[in-house]
């Protein structure tokens, strides 16, 4: 139950709100910081562990719905439970080598 509810949040600080101009990364760091659960570096830490762990297709899914500004929630629940647990290994690894745990 912690790793779901760790999972979501990362979710949500990484798609919070719609990423503006600047690729892929930029968008990424922006709506983690616009939801101010998460300072710029760990914000930077975890924008940079996305792009070098997850598959290119899960990748996109973050990004497009940073991008869409759409629900984050929803993202994951569309997600299939193969890709889900990928998200999750992704979020413990993640918040471990970024100082969130």
């Amino acid at each position: 139950m912690k790793n779901s509810a760790l999972a979501a949040a990362l979710a949500i600080g990484l798609a919070a709100c719609g990423g503006g101009g600047g690729g892929d990364r930029a968008a990424l760091i922006e709506s983690c910081e616009a939801d101010g659960s998460m300072d710029a570096e760990s914000c930077e830490c975890m924008a940079d562990a996305a792009k070098d762990n997850l598959s290119s297709e899960l990748y996109g899914v973050l990004v497009d719905s940073v991008k869409s500004g759409g629900d984050p929630e929803d993202a994951m629940n569309n997600l299939t439970p193969g890709q889900q647990e990928e998200f999750m290994g992704f979020a413990m690894t993640a918040a471990t080598s970024c100082g969130m745990m």
